[in-house]
């Protein structure tokens, strides 16, 4: 799946409200965490991603087949499971 905000769109919330929407998902759900693939010269999604607690875990070299640079970074964010009482 993947998640992208035209260029004219960009800069109005609509991509932070996607990222928090599929994060509080998570939360509810207990997923603990959560990964996406990222172009390594894509500095403005890194920032992006960044800014949400996701950190660079791993690079992965020649992972596109059409596009310069083919190599990606996998970026995850940890989310803490919140504990339910009994």
């Amino acid at each position: 799946m993947t998640l992208g905000v035209l260029a004219p769109y960009r800069g109005l919330g609509i991509g932070a409200k996607l990222v928090n929407h599929v994060l509080d998902l998570c939360t509810k759900q207990n997923i603990g965490e959560v990964y996406l693939h990222v172009q390594t010269n894509n500095e403005e999604a890194i920032k992006f991603y960044k800014k949400f607690g996701f950190e660079i875990t791993e690079t992965i070299h020649n992972y596109y087949t059409n596009i310069t640079p083919p190599d990606c970074y996998v970026v995850t964010k940890f989310i803490a499971q919140s504990q339910t009482k009994k």
